[in-house]
């Protein structure tokens, strides 16, 4: 296809995004534009005992998919396409063999079996809330983060797999986060940066860039040096294309792969969220409020941190809340569409948008019904693992439309949370939030955060490709074209939401009972779920 004069004068790159459903992939504009999207979806597998799992050789198979469809769709010349650059969900292991091959599935993020040897690991001769004060105290200051007590990072899955399945540990070469096992594929060189193995603590966060493991962290946390992979700077070049996966995408073999990112990093850049303290939700298959921040900081008692930002010399605030936009997706397919003898063939393709509808003509408070989003446990503001979903104080009177604005309400009612605890970790008020991630297409959702928090809510426009389009920005970046500062107005409002006062009251009096639901039922999810 012969190139009109405006795309020919625009550059381009390749970008790859692997979330939680799947991988997407866009070709994207040095103007912040999408040319052309694809996206594969890839299932979850729920195991027993705490096990969630993904398909690499899936995500590897749909990236490529995703990928050759945005480039035939984009209209854009191959050799125009500079770069490729993947960001991903993380907290995610991916065990390979020195062919680079996965020899078993993923373990994600979700998954909560590797709880028993954390909190082995985590223990010493005086401890608070299970830590050893020691041990505490030295990742916190080298890292900013320490094993959680519920098992979801990676170093809990890499000690599950130590200890559980000990073949699969033996025949694993090199243990990798999702975006660095695609760069892996793309260039055939296996690598990591700071910034990606943030989930493993084993890289002394205190200067930015750091590009060796420190000995220390490695031996407090156990970890296996020889099988984690060798660190190159963040942002790097970290090669070209391997000429087979060229010619399959139809790109140049000399089209450069830049090193890798988290989705929390591409998700904030990606929407414009670049200056310090600037707020964002995103709303994923997590829940995540976040911000740039010029200093490393942790509060553990919050589980709250910051990580290094791929911008340099800064930190993003990580104040990940875990079940996000999963949780609607769990209540419309095991409750309104559940395929069972009471439940419909298939969920339609129009099931959000019912969702919408039900939930705007329900008035504010779902009629006392409150939904509690901790499907898999809570993480930000306060860590649980043992804590679970449900709906409460429903009544004769109560609907599945109360139960779906209840849902949609639970998630801001926990960002209010977290902005409480936010505020105070970064010293300063939040006069409003940038919204973004798939939830940021629903209007109804962006108006009761609005309400709830008590703060105008911008909702980005194109939202569900806020982390591709960050991706992107670091990539034009890194090759020269774009600076930093330039990259907020390369992102547009879609609509800024303000608060409804005369909703205020009954918002008031339904987060203080969510707050109280949480405290008051840790004893009962201690009895039902505790190991």
């Amino acid at each position: 296809m012969k190139a009109d004069s405006s795309v020919a004068k625009s550059r381009y790159v390749l970008a790859i995004d692997l979330g939680s459903g799947g991988p997407k992939a866009a070709v994207i504009s040095d103007a912040g534009r999408v040319m052309a999207s694809a996206s594969v979806k890839v299932p979850i597998s729920i195991l027993p005992g705490g096990g969630v799992e993904q398909d690499p050789h899936a995500w590897w198979e749909g990236a490529k998919s995703a990928a050759k469809k945005a480039i035939a769709q984009s209209g854009v010349p191959s050799r125009l396409i500079e770069a490729v650059i993947c960001d991903s969900q993380f907290f995610v292991i991916v065990p390979v063999d020195s062919g680079g091959k996965p020899v078993m599935n993923a373990i994600h993020w979700l998954d909560s079996r590797g709880a028993p040897y954390n909190r082995h690991i985590i223990r010493g001769i005086i401890n608070i809330q299970g830590y050893g004060i020691t041990k505490l105290l030295r990742w916190i200051r080298l890292t900013g983060l320490a094993p959680s007590k519920s098992g979801i990072d990676s170093i809990g899955h890499v000690h599950f797999l130590k200890n559980e399945m000990q073949d699969i540990y033996k025949q694993s070469w090199k243990f990798l986060e999702p975006m660095d096992y695609l760069t892996l594929r793309l260039t055939g060189r296996c690598s990591a940066s700071q910034e990606t193995m943030l989930p493993f603590m084993a890289v002394d966060n205190r200067a930015w860039g750091c590009t060796e493991y420190n000995d220390t962290l490695i031996n407090l946390a156990g970890l296996p040096r020889e099988k984690l992979p060798d660190l190159v700077p963040n942002k790097e070049f970290v090669g070209t294309v391997l000429p087979a996966v060229a010619r399959e995408l139809g790109i140049s073999p000399a089209t450069r792969v830049i090193a890798g990112t988290n989705d929390t990093n591409a998700s904030a850049i990606g929407s414009g969220a670049i200056r310090d303290f600037d707020g964002l939700i995103y709303i994923g298959t997590s829940l995540v409020l976040t911000c740039h921040v010029p200093f490393k900081k942790t509060d553990i008692f919050h589980a709250m941190t910051t990580m290094p930002s791929p911008l340099k010399d800064r930190y993003l605030l990580f104040a990940e809340q875990g079940t996000g936009g999963k949780a609607l997706e769990f209540f419309l397919n095991n409750i309104v569409y559940a395929r069972d003898e009471f439940g419909s063939d298939s969920i339609p393709d129009d099931a959000y948008v019912r969702a919408d509808r039900m939930a705007a003509r329900i008035p504010a408070g779902s009629k006392g019904v409150i939904f509690m989003p901790w499907l898999n446990g809570s993480i930000t503001p306060e860590e649980n693992g043992n804590a679970r979903g449900g709906f409460f104080n429903l009544s004769l009177g109560s609907t599945r439309a109360h139960m779906t604005r209840a849902v949609m309400e639970s998630l801001a009612y926990n960002n209010r949370w977290t902005r409480e605890v936010a505020e105070k970790f970064i010293g300063r008020k939040f006069p409003g939030f940038r919204f973004a991630g798939g939830g940021a297409l629903s209007d109804v959702w962006a108006q009761i955060h609005a309400d709830v928090l008590g703060v105008p809510i911008h909702q980005v426009e194109d939202p569900a490709r806020t982390t591709l389009r960050g991706s992107a920005m670091l990539a034009f970046n890194r090759l020269g074209i774009r600076d930093i500062g330039e990259l907020p107005g390369l992102v547009r409002i879609r609509k800024t939401f303000h608060p409804d006062p005369s909703n205020r009251a009954v918002y008031d009096r339904m987060y203080c009972q969510y707050r109280e639901l949480f405290k008051r039922s840790k004893k009962i999810f201690a009895a039902l779920n505790a190991p």
